[in-house]
């Protein structure tokens, strides 16, 4: 027998790599999550596959055809407005301190 050691009581079996699936199965209906994991663990038990475990149930993603819903941007002009009115209360104060600065200067020492 090839890759059978005798005298070691392996198995053929024993020396070859062992791996691990993922196997994603859709469509499955049921009152509750927990219904649907006990039907399909039923299913598998009955199936023969040895070593296997049901590690999460997820809700099925919902249909593709629906429209998704369209972002639209705020107003600009609302936003200018708010730009502008900084801007203007920003050259009233310089305005007023230059004003101020140059009164203090310009103002006769008694």
């Amino acid at each position: 027998m090839i890759g059978f050691r005798q005298g070691s009581g392996a198995d053929p079996g024993d020396d070859m790599p062992k791996y691990r699936a993922i196997i994603r199965v859709s469509g499955l209906t049921g009152e509750s999550p927990r219904a649907v994991r006990a039907a399909l663990d039923e299913q598998l038990r009955k199936s023969g596959i040895e070593n296997c475990g049901i590690v999460a149930i997820d809700i099925d993603a919902p249909p593709q055809n629906k429209a998704l819903p369209v972002r639209r941007p705020a107003p600009a002009p609302a936003r200018r407005r708010q730009t502008n009115a900084g801007g203007l209360l920003l050259v009233g104060a310089v305005t007023w301190a230059i004003w101020f600065f140059w009164w203090m200067l310009t103002a006769p020492s008694e």
